[in-house]
């Protein structure tokens, strides 16, 4: 079948990911990062439990995945829950679509109904200022936060949370994630910090607290996912479909997805 540039996202449990889809997301991931390999690749995906898989509606090519974990963690004496984002690529061509958002948020709230007592955050790292506003401008309760002064508690869970997973990589003080030169970066022409974005008040502040993010270094941030975040996205699709004119393929607007997370 021909390519449609529809975007359609499935979630698919790891362990049932076939050889033909892991070689096709390596490939796209490997096409948009540089100083990245496969074992690592591998080894990164073997840990996730689940793969956002987004795939062309027309062509079944897979043209975008999102790998993520979720798990409860004990921290300030109670139990919280974690969706850890890892490694997250779109192609460029399916930029402005919402299908991955929407595939991601109804695994949130499913995992919700059934722990609907456990605080849920969304665990994310970025070195790309888009995949920053993802989080920022779709969760209001977020950190760090442009405007406001982090929480002790957040702050804790943060720090917690990075130094478990990266250990000696996560500055505390800058709370910046970095393994140094040879770390997985974004190629040049999908991570430029343009004008118009430093025009933006939440990029300055992410460009001002992760100074290194060109050469890939990673802001780690936490967001709640609570009724007022998933009400607010769910406005906002349903009025970006209602005033969107009918057409064969979405035309790219600015906004998730873009090329990391």
């Amino acid at each position: 079948m021909n390519r449609n540039g529809r975007l359609r996202v499935r979630a698919v449990p790891t362990r049932t990911l076939d050889r033909a889809s892991m070689d096709a997301m390596w490939r796209l991931y490997e096409a948009h990062y540089d100083h990245v390999d496969r074992v690592t690749f591998d080894h990164d995906l073997a840990e996730k439990t689940l793969v956002f898989l987004g795939s062309d509606a027309g062509s079944g090519e897979v043209v975008g995945f999102s790998t993520a974990l979720i798990y409860r963690q004990r921290h300030a004496g109670r139990t919280v829950g974690v969706y850890f984002s890892g490694d997250t690529i779109v192609h460029p061509r399916y930029w402005g679509q919402t299908a991955l958002h929407r595939s991601v948020i109804a695994t949130l709230l499913r995992w919700k109904v059934r722990h609907p007592l456990t605080p849920l955050y969304w665990y994310l790292i970025c070195s790309g200022y888009r995949t920053y506003l993802t989080l920022v401008r779709n969760f209001p309760e977020h950190w760090p936060h442009h405007e406001r002064v982090t929480p002790a508690c957040e702050r804790g869970l943060i720090d917690a949370l990075s130094h478990s997973r990266y250990g000696e990589a996560y500055d505390v003080e800058r709370g910046v994630i970095s393994f140094g030169d040879r770390q997985p970066m974004l190629k040049t022409v999908v991570a430029t910090l343009t004008n118009s974005a430093l025009g933006l008040p939440e990029v300055r502040f992410f460009a001002q607290v992760n100074p290194g993010h060109a050469r890939g270094d990673e802001l780690a941030m936490i967001a709640r996912v609570d009724a007022r975040a998933v009400g607010g996205m769910a406005i906002k699709w349903l009025r970006r479909a209602l005033s969107r004119p009918s057409r064969r393929a979405p035309v790219p607007v600015a906004g998730f997805p873009r090329p990391t997370m």
